[in-house]
C-alpha cells in the first residue's frame, strides 16, 4: 500500500512524493539505513521546483476563463497549487477535509462569489453541490474511475444548465497516464452518463476494486513494456464489459418500454 501511495504521489507532485516518503520513514519496523534513504529521497523531492503539470495548468487557466474546480488527492499538492496560483494572481478558495464545518461553508461561499478557482481534495468534496461551476480539472488522476466520476458528479447533476468541461493532467510514462488511456481509448468514459461506469465495471467479474487491479498489474510486471501489455489486456476486458452492459440495457429497454408508455 505504501508503494502504491508513493506511485500516486509521484504522479501528483514532487512535494506530495516527499511527504509520502517522510511518512514511510516513520515506520517503526524499518532499519536505520532504510529510514535514512527515505529521508534523503524526501529531501531531494522537496528541492524540485519545476512542475510541468502546474505550468500546463497555468496555461489552461489563461485559455479557459470560467470557474473551475481543481481536484487533487494530496494536501501537499494542494498547498503547492494554492501558493503558485495566488502568486500568479488567481483568486483561490481552498477546501479539504481538515476544515471545520464553518470553514467549509465559507470556502464554498467564496467560490460561489469572487473566487474563480476551488482547490479541492477528495474528502473535502463529498456531498457538495457545485453546479454553479462548469469545469473540473483533475490535477492528479485517481486510479479508480468511480472516484473520477464522483468528482465530475459534484458539477454534472440536477440543476446544471451548462456542459461540464473535464480537463485531465497526467505526466507521460506514469501509471495514471495508462489509466487515462484506458478510460479514454477503451471506455470513452467522459462520454458516458453518470452512473454507467459503475454498471460497466460490475461486468468485469473482478472482486477487487479497479485501482487494486491496476496496482497488482503494476506490481507483477517486470518492466514498463509488460505493464503496458497487461493494461491493454485489461482495456480489452473493459471494452467487452461495456459492450455487455449496452446489450443488456438495450434488452431491458425493449422488455420494459411498454410498461412505462403513457396510456392513450
Amino acid at each position: 500500500m505504501a508503494l502504491v501511495t508513493l506511485q500516486m504521489a509521484l504522479g501528483s507532485s514532487s512535494q506530495a512524493a516527499a511527504r509520502t516518503l517522510e511518512n514511510m520513514a516513520e515506520n517503526a519496523g524499518l532499519a536505520d539505513d532504510a529510514r535514512g534513504m527515505l529521508r534523503t529521497l524526501a529531501e531531494l523531492g522537496r528541492r524540485v521546483t519545476d512542475n510541468a503539470k502546474l505550468d500546463r495548468l497555468l496555461r489552461l487557466l489563461a485559455e479557459f476563463q470560467d470557474k473551475m474546480v481543481i481536484f487533487t488527492q494530496f494536501r501537499a499538492t494542494q498547498e503547492l497549487l494554492t501558493g503558485r496560483l495566488r502568486q500568479a494572481g488567481h483568486d483561490v478558495a481552498v477546501f479539504h477535509g481538515g476544515l471545520s464545518r464553518l470553514e467549509k461553508e465559507a470556502a464554498i461561499a467564496e467560490f460561489r462569489g469572487p473566487a474563480r478557482l476551488l482547490l479541492c481534495t477528495e474528502s473535502g468534496s463529498e456531498g457538495r453541490n457545485l453546479q454553479f461551476a462548469h469545469a473540473v480539472c483533475n490535477f492528479d488522476l485517481p486510479w479508480n474511475p468511480m472516484k473520477i466520476e464522483q468528482r465530475i458528479g459534484r458539477l454534472s447533476r440536477i440543476g446544471q444548465t451548462h456542459d461540464v468541461h473535464v480537463f485531465n493532467l497526467v505526466a507521460a510514462g506514469t501509471i495514471e497516464a495508462g489509466v487515462l488511456h484506458l478510460l479514454e481509448a477503451k471506455l470513452s468514459m467522459f462520454e458516458l452518463v453518470i452512473g454507467e461506469i459503475d454498471m460497466i465495471l460490475g461486468n468485469l467479474d473482478d472482486e477487487q476494486e479497479f485501482q487494486d487491479v491496476v496496482a497488482d498489474l503494476w506490481a507483477e510486471s517486470a518492466d514498463s513494456d509488460e505493464f503496458a501489455r497487461r493494461m491493454n489486456e485489461l482495456g480489452d476486458r473493459m471494452l467487452a464489459a461495456k459492450s455487455a452492459y449496452f446489450e443488456q440495457r438495450s434488452h431491458d429497454d425493449r422488455l420494459f418500454a411498454d410498461r412505462f408508455t403513457a396510456e392513450g
